[in-house]
């Protein structure tokens, strides 16, 4: 977004990339409890000459939840020299827990997990694994989208 009043644009240290598109999920069915693998990045191919530090992956969610039942979404990234074999970079994290109110509610939320690409091989990409903790009732929609930040130019 450019700043006016600070006299920069600090849109310009962000490059948005595809991650997943937005998804449904039912308690116990489909891909409820279920990893999603998300768009592989080639750090070295996709964006020409820019490269990056960080890649930041962002999930947002909105789920219809029976009273105290919940949606927890964890996630993790992995790279890889050749894009067919990864490897994970540390572990599984809970990124996003959703709890549904009194008399069951829908709730939103968002939530953010970053990865050091100083120290990424050439292929990234993120994983995260949704799971709802009624049966058979409630329901979710997740979405991903990558950003990277700290650019600089080759």
């Amino acid at each position: 977004m450019f700043t006016p009043a600070m006299g920069r644009d600090d849109a310009a240290l962000f490059t948005p990339a595809f991650a997943k598109a937005e998804y449904d999920l039912t308690a116990g069915a489909g891909s409820d409890n279920a990893e999603q693998t998300c768009a592989a990045l080639d750090l070295r191919d996709d964006f020409g000459t820019k490269r990056f530090g960080t890649a930041i992956a962002i999930i947002a969610a909105t789920a219809t939840l029976a009273v105290a039942a919940t949606l927890v979404v964890t996630g993790i990234w992995e790279h890889s020299d050749d894009g067919a074999t990864y490897t994970e970079i540390g572990t599984d994290e809970t990124m996003l827990t959703l709890t549904g109110g009194a008399g069951g509610s829908t709730e939103t939320g968002a939530a953010a997990l970053g990865c050091n690409l100083a120290e990424a091989k050439r292929f990234v990409r993120f994983k995260e694994k949704p799971n709802l903790s009624a049966a058979d009732t409630d329901t979710a929609k997740v979405s991903v989208v990558y950003v990277l930040s700290s650019p600089s130019e080759l």
